[in-house]
């Protein structure tokens, strides 16, 4: 959209709707949610998923991940206190690139914030209902424990339904209750380490095949697999609070710094050894030394519990017990409230209808809130379990890190007097460097998340086409209408023909497609879909998909790689190590060049000028 200058708007119209909200979160507040969002399930579960897939080498995964979202959260610190806004995720690339990237964009995210409550639901079910099996709320299937219907489901029903009440009474009291939860959820954590360290035994370090048994690609595919990426995933989503903060220009890049990087990297190295060291192959039932083996353990439902038992420390059990049903019920409460934000994010954008807006006495979007918690209880039946969820969900977190480098420098571009309170040095390094980080961390998670996520996604694009086109008058209705049709019956073919969708084991049907024939079947299906709709489109409907078109071709790349790489399907894969890497870094430098050159003035961003002059010139006459 960069070709053309958008004309001006109503002063302020974007702009408005945040002034509903209240801003009550301050510093504390704001560290806490961090902190919150990410000591939640992956404390509890991630220590043995990571140690299953790298063994000890699980160790290096937690401080690759720290620098991984290190360098993510560079840009994310400019953006986020140049522009604090609720839903800031969602919102950022409609001011650069336009609805249609704004809409894939934001699908994606919410598809991320309606499985996270969900996943800690599971988190809670699986270690109350592993230490008590007499509950019936689990059940092993594929060799994983998952969660038994009705059961184990109804439980995470009512679950979801106390996060929605609580998140009803507004942000107040998610931060203020929540800072006391954090205080519990760090202390936790730090003494489980402790008792851990009672029965470390150096030997687990080298036993199984030396520090690095599966080798070095282990290490990195232990990121999304092992649930690295799923446990820092607070350190940007505290900017969906930004319409509420206190000060956050000020707040916000402390609040990354320390809620989202520092206080997690510590304890989740502290738990991450001391639970190698305490692991007694005896008491789970496993070879010494069979890391994969601990998966389908008898201490894959409760690892932490049961390492600190088996120390010695039985008494602890109720203690921890508690803390597996607080914390993870605690981040599922700050992730639903990310949820309604989101809604309310896309609503403001355009991309929703104009009632998901809507706010109660308390400050909260409530009716986003309401859509999320109905559409997360159909999450918990194609993937009931933690283990084989967490991976998705952590691909679909990461999406929404892909857009911060192109939409910084974009506005460097279109916006170069808006007021930086953090202004990035190296402006352009920093956001490649950060994009590039984005995708491997994507490309990590392996070929069957990926082909499961982005099954879902790309659902966005005839949703886009037959609801959002339309509404805004870019494209023609009924043209509109029979190409999102055409598509998604013929998506929904490929994607039962394919064989990969939703299969416990990991593996693809027997009657599946070849991958020539189903990777060739999506490529033209989404060519033809983008082709069908710029072609019924108005020049402001072409410009919108010309302007985020990228984004679909970046994911088509990206799951070629991933099915001939080394985390794809194939025994012997076509790109092995590291030239798979390789190539991927020159996608994704490739796509960045291309995302930035697609940018340019919008509407949107025309309105938040004008609304900051406004509010210059209203500062000045006072």
């Amino acid at each position: 959209m960069r070709d053309t200058q958008p004309s001006a708007p109503a002063e302020g119209a974007y702009e408005a709707s945040d002034a509903h909200l209240k801003k009550q979160i301050n510093l504390v507040g704001l560290i806490a949610l961090a902190v919150s969002v990410q000591i939640g399930s992956g404390w509890l579960l991630a220590t043995l998923a990571a140690a299953s897939l790298a063994g000890p080498a699980s160790i290096i995964t937690w401080v690759l991940g720290a620098v991984f979202f290190a360098v993510i959260g560079v840009t994310w610190m400019e953006l986020g206190t140049m522009l604090p806004r609720s839903g800031a995720g969602v919102r950022y690339p409609r001011l650069t690139h336009g609805a249609f990237l704004s809409f894939f964009n934001g699908w994606g995210y919410l598809i991320a914030t309606l499985a996270l409550p969900v996943i800690e639901a599971q988190a809670v079910i699986t270690y109350v209902g592993g230490h008590w099996p007499q509950l019936g709320w689990l059940t092993e299937s594929g060799g994983t424990m998952v969660l038994s219907w009705p059961r184990g489901i109804l439980v995470g029903f009512g679950l979801l339904f106390v996060f929605f009440f609580l998140n009803s009474m507004g942000a107040k009291l998610l931060s203020e209750s929540n800072k006391w939860v954090t205080v519990w959820k760090l202390v936790i954590p730090v003494v489980t380490a402790g008792l851990m360290f009672t029965a470390f035994s150096s030997a687990n370090f080298t036993i199984g095949g030396g520090f690095a048994p599966q080798g070095s690609g282990a290490v990195f595919g232990a990121l999304a697999g092992g649930g690295i990426v799923f446990a820092y995933s607070g350190l940007r989503q505290i900017l969906d609070f930004g319409g509420e903060a206190v000060n956050p220009q000020r707040n916000i890049p402390i609040a990354m710094i320390v809620g989202g990087l520092l206080i997690p990297l510590v304890i989740y190295v502290v738990l991450q050894i001391g639970f190698l060291g305490a692991i007694n192959w005896s008491d789970a039932g496993v070879s010494p030394g069979d890391w994969t083996g601990l998966m389908s353990s008898g201490w894959a439902s409760s690892p932490l519990l049961n390492a600190v038992t088996a120390a010695g420390f039985a008494w602890f059990a109720t203690i921890l017990l508690t803390d597996a049903a607080l914390s993870p019920a605690a981040t599922g409460w700050v992730w639903l409230g990310i949820g309604a934000r989101s809604v309310y994010s896309m609503s403001v954008n355009g991309e929703l209808p104009k009632r998901a807006q809507k706010i109660n006495k308390y400050g909260t979007p409530i009716v986003g809130l309401l859509v999320c918690t109905l559409l997360g209880f159909f999450f918990f039946f194609p993937a009931p379990s933690w283990y084989s969820f967490v991976s998705q969900v952590s691909v679909a977190l990461t999406l929404s890190y892909v857009m911060g480098g192109p939409v910084m420098i974009v506005l460097r571009r279109t916006a170069p007097d808006m007021h930086r309170p953090v202004r990035v040095k190296w402006a352009y390094f920093w956001a490649l460097a950060g994009f590039v980080a984005s995708l491997m961390l994507i490309y990590f998670a392996g070929w069957v998340s990926l082909i499961n996520l982005f099954t879902i996604v790309f659902l966005a694009l005839p949703v886009y086409g037959a609801y959002n086109s339309v509404q805004n008058g870019w494209s023609k209705a009924v043209g509109s209408w029979v190409v999102s049709g055409v598509f998604s019956v013929a998506w929904i073919l490929i994607a039962v023909g394919g064989g990969w969708l939703f299969n416990r084991d990991q593996k693809q049907a027997a009657d599946g497609w070849s991958f020539p024939v189903y990777f060739t079947a999506m490529t033209v299906a989404i060519a033809a879909f983008l082709a069908g709709l710029y072609a019924v489109s108005t020049a402001e409907g072409r410009r919108h998909v010309r302007s985020g078109v990228w984004i679909v071709g970046t994911f088509l790349a990206m799951l070629l790689v991933s099915y001939l790489g080394e985390y794809g399907p194939l025994k012997s894969p076509a790109l092995d190590g590291p030239t798979d890497l390789i190539v991927m870094a020159l996608i994704a430098v490739g796509s960045f060049v291309w995302a930035v050159r697609s940018g340019g003035p919008t509407e949107e961003l025309s309105q938040v000028l004008a609304h900051q002059e406004t509010e210059k010139e209203a500062a000045a006459m006072a």
